[in-house]
């Protein structure tokens, strides 16, 4: 699976932070765009886009970044109180434009919500603890992988990069065991920089996990000839004792 370039959102280049429901307004537009009629009745409030069907997503305080980086927390099913289940990702507006890091949160965080909620593989995909591209014992749904950088063919090089390294496979022994939550697991996996000065990142429930990070950094990704950065999204579920299909919310994308 690859992601989608991203479109220009409705500031432009070297555009400050936007307000907390002003960025959460892109995002429900391209939520919107990624799946029409999702963000049907949705409201924008205080910090959150909460659906009457039971979800919300809302900015949280920046914990690291600039004023071009915006962390995200995604609440499947807000109906579980009063420890609502959810999972946290940041978006960086790498051009400065907040549109798009609005789309690259939908692309890759934002895909695992909607398929988290539909489960009809249409927006990212299913992988079993069993598969190729497992994570024994989980069931995992993983996104596309994004990219952004200076040079289109090299956005999509790294793009399959990231993606034909098979990460999260083939690191899982450094972080299976810090997989806490028992509805759903967040991970994002981030490869980026320039010639000589490339970073890897695995980020577990919003937290850098550095066995994992260096894990991955051992894997010896080739680099790209210029600045590009990709990342991917993936929710891991527990899988029950006795196999078949984990336990998914209670709420869907039906109305």
């Amino acid at each position: 699976m690859f992601g989608k370039r991203g479109r220009r959102g409705a500031a432009g280049a070297g555009a400050k932070r936007l307000p907390d429901l002003e960025f959460l307004a892109l995002v429900r537009a391209s939520l919107e765009a990624s799946a029409p009629g999702v963000t049907r009745g949705a409201e924008l409030k205080g910090n959150s886009l909460i659906s009457p069907r039971g979800w919300a997503v809302g900015v949280t305080p920046p914990q690291h970044g600039g004023d071009h980086h915006y962390d995200l927390v995604a609440l499947p099913d807000i109906t579980i109180q009063p420890d609502v289940p959810c999972f946290l990702d940041c978006a960086m507006a790498f051009s400065g434009d907040p549109g798009h890091a609005a789309d690259a949160w939908t692309q890759t965080a934002g895909a695992c919500l909607l398929e988290l909620l539909d489960r009809r593989g249409r927006f990212a995909e299913h992988i079993g603890p069993g598969e190729t591209r497992g994570v024994p014992g989980w069931h995992t749904i993983t996104s596309g992988a994004v990219a952004f950088g200076l040079d289109a063919d090299e956005n999509r090089r790294l793009q399959i990069t990231l993606l034909e390294a098979n990460v999260l496979s083939s690191i899982a022994a450094t972080f299976t065991a810090d997989l806490e939550s028992p509805f759903f697991n967040g991970v994002k996996v981030f490869y980026g920089g320039r010639p000589g000065a490339m970073t890897a990142e695995i980020r577990i429930n919003g937290e850098r996990h550095d066995a994992a990070s260096a894990a991955m950094a051992a894997l010896n990704l080739p680099e790209p000839a210029t600045f590009t950065a990709a990342r991917y999204y993936a929710l891991l579920l527990p899988v029950p004792a006795g196999g078949g299909e984990p336990d998914y919310p209670a709420t869907s994308l039906e109305p």
